[in-house]
């Protein structure tokens, strides 16, 4: 009984003082070259070969573990590393974007400047448009001026067109000239005291061979009244002859009056053909007869207004009114000569 304790004791003290299991090498050369005499001091251990076994797994086990853990050390160093990349790329793609960003900046800048300079060019466009409006208007009113102070003074003139030429002749000629058109044609302006006439020549005053048709003749009267009275006898003739042969009387005009004057022409002759009582009156404004009412218009816009409220007015004038500027200065009959 003393020997089995004093053995007991023994083994718990070999116990005590050998190295535990996991302190021993876990590499498999190691195991390789374990000798009997280690199983035999295992022996007087009590250590038997099933506690091997176990430690032998278990060594196995740690190793597998190592191993892993080696592993899984690789992988987190390779996260790490990877890592660090990212973070390297992201640094550097967030100092792209800043570059990006201040670029933006810039370029926004510069957007706003040159929308500034636009803003400014269009401002000053608009003002030189501005002027130009105004300029034109002043134009305008400048050559309408004109033309009225023109026609003003052509206003006691009397054209007549078509009165053959001849040799030698002078102002004394044409007035006794003019005065027998008027005595062949208007026998109740005979003998008036207030026909005088201040001037009157042919126009151009240079003569030449080359003329198809004689020169115009322009008598200027003393008097405005006296012209009026011959063209509103001659429209109320309706043919003026001189020795028999057709010529033309009209009010002597400026160049823009008269085309003003033409451009009622397709207008005129339509009217003229439906029998309305119409005229052109001075300078160029057309004037008629409209249910009782005389209607007189300046521009054709004023009768594209007044012909909205007469419908068979306006299908009568559509074509005329909506032709071709081309075909606008289609000449005045004969008839409609003033």
């Amino acid at each position: 009984m003393g020997k089995k304790q004093g053995r007991k004791a023994g083994n718990s003290k070999n116990k005590s003082t050998s190295p535990p299991p996991k302190e021993r090498s876990s590499s498999p050369a190691m195991d390789q070259s374990w000798t009997e005499n280690d199983f035999d001091e295992m022996r007087e251990e009590n250590f038997s070969p099933s506690n091997f076994s176990d430690l032998k797994e278990e060594l196995r086990t740690q190793c597998q573990e190592t191993k892993n853990l080696e592993k899984r050390v690789e992988e987190l160093i390779t996260r790490i590393i990877n890592a660090e990349k990212a973070i390297n790329e992201w640094t550097e793609m967030k100092t792209m974007t800043r570059e990006i960003r201040d670029k933006c900046t810039n370029f926004s800048n510069q957007l706003d400047q040159l929308e500034e300079r636009v803003s400014a060019i269009e401002d000053q466009m608009n003002e030189m448009k501005r002027e130009e409006k105004s300029k034109e208007k002043r134009r305008k009113r400048n050559e309408q001026s004109l033309q009225e102070v023109w026609d003003y003074v052509k206003r006691p003139n009397l054209r007549l067109i078509g009165v053959p030429e001849s040799e030698g002749e002078n102002g004394t000629k044409l007035e006794n000239t003019l005065q027998d058109i008027i005595q062949e044609n208007f026998l109740n302006l005979v003998g008036q005291a207030n026909i005088q006439i201040q001037e009157i020549q042919r126009t151009p005053q240079r003569y030449s061979s080359r003329r198809a048709i004689p020169r115009h003749i322009i008598a200027r009267f003393t008097k405005v009244e006296m012209k009026e009275k011959i063209l509103r006898a001659a429209r109320e003739k309706g043919r003026v002859t001189h020795k028999g042969k057709p010529i033309r009387l009209t009010a002597d005009l400026s160049a823009e009056t008269l085309q003003a004057r033409r451009e009622w022409g397709p207008i005129f002759n339509i009217l003229k053909e439906k029998n309305f009582k119409l005229r052109i009156s001075y300078p160029a404004k057309l004037s008629f007869i409209s249910e009782g009412e005389i209607k007189s218009f300046t521009d054709k816009q004023m009768l594209r207004d007044f012909v909205t409220t007469r419908p068979a007015l306006q299908e009568t004038l559509k074509e005329a009114l909506n032709m071709e500027r081309n075909n606008r200065h289609q000449p005045l009959q004969k008839h409609a000569k003033m």
